[in-house]
């Protein structure tokens, strides 16, 4: 990388996609808080932003591939990427702050770093762990102290949350595991994200759930379809980060979604904290820097070599 892109393109990238994606969460707030449903809007935070993916890949002159391995590969990060996580941190949304429902989101890179140490393919380095052990205390900060959430009934949200970063965890892994030769970070996501989407679909028909753009649009609509939008164009923006720096200098958006999630928890809801709360923020932040841009021994290539032998 440049010293341009290293200090100034690349830094403003991963601002702008804190801001994007933990805008979405308070999108995603004020959609179910309206009375919109988790199921109805996170068709559209997976549907809508894989349909505008796949016009991209049209544009670009790829396509996924559609071979019954691609297909099995984009159903399951689809389910384990989105539609259980999109459903989870949906029903959460309404009930916790903006910013502690951004900050469960980083934890998935802790999680991803005690499964690879589970399969035993990567060696144990201190710091790492470190930064896994303050990840967690931020946790724990937010869960035990009598008066660190504003009602303790959310402390059942909070846990509601952490299976989603769990499966985002369950996600990098499978990714790390499965992903066929050669594939195409953009082509896979707006497969894995429109896959994820139309599952959802059946159930939302029955249930009444939908939330059609061909009804009069409402709050609800405007947000689930910001939602869609948002998650398309920083998803190109993810990847394109990716291809023009390194997963790992891209992997700091976590924090700068935990971060921006804060920004906007005080500006659109006039969220406060205390100090619990930043100490939570804080012990957070420091354990995904640990664990991202501390480097272990082995790439995803040998991860899917070892655990294949």
């Amino acid at each position: 990388m440049t010293p341009l892109f290293r200090f100034v393109i690349g830094p403003t990238a991963l601002l702008a996609m804190g801001l994007g994606w933990s805008g979405s969460y308070t999108l995603a707030k004020i959609a179910t808080m309206q009375g919109g449903s988790p199921i109805g809007i996170a068709i559209w935070e997976g549907l809508g932003s894989g349909l505008l993916l796949l016009v991209v890949c049209a544009l670009a002159g790829k396509w996924p591939r559609l071979d019954r391995r691609h297909l099995i590969y984009y159903t399951v990060n689809g389910l384990i990427g989105l539609t259980f996580p999109s459903v989870l941190l949906l029903n959460v949304a309404p009930h916790l702050p903006v910013s502690i429902t951004t900050l469960l989101i980083p934890l998935s890179p802790l999680v991803t770093y005690l499964f690879v140490l589970g399969l035993r393919v990567e060696r144990f380095v201190p710091l790492r762990a470190l930064g896994v052990l303050l990840g967690f205390a931020g946790v724990l900060m937010i869960v035990l102290p009598e008066h660190s959430l504003p009602d303790r009934s959310a402390v059942g949200w909070v846990l509601v949350g952490l299976v989603a970063s769990v499966l985002y965890a369950m996600q990098n892994v499978y990714i790390s595991l499965k992903s066929p030769p050669g594939a195409d970070a953009l082509t896979q996501t707006a497969a894995m994200l429109s896959i994820g989407g139309v599952v959802m679909l059946p159930y939302a028909l029955v249930s009444g759930d939908i939330v059609s753009p061909f009804a009069p649009w409402t709050t609800i609509t405007f947000c689930a379809a910001g939602m869609g939008v948002v998650n398309a164009f920083f998803t190109i923006c993810f990847v394109w980060l990716v291809r023009n720096s390194s997963a790992v200098f891209a992997s700091q958006t976590a924090y700068t979604i935990t971060l921006c999630g804060t920004v906007w928890g005080y500006l659109v809801f006039g969220e406060r904290h205390n100090l619990w709360i930043w100490g939570a923020i804080f012990a957070l932040v420091l354990g995904v820097i640990l664990v991202t841009l501390v480097q272990g021994r082995a790439a995803a290539g040998q991860l899917a070599e070892q655990v294949a032998e």
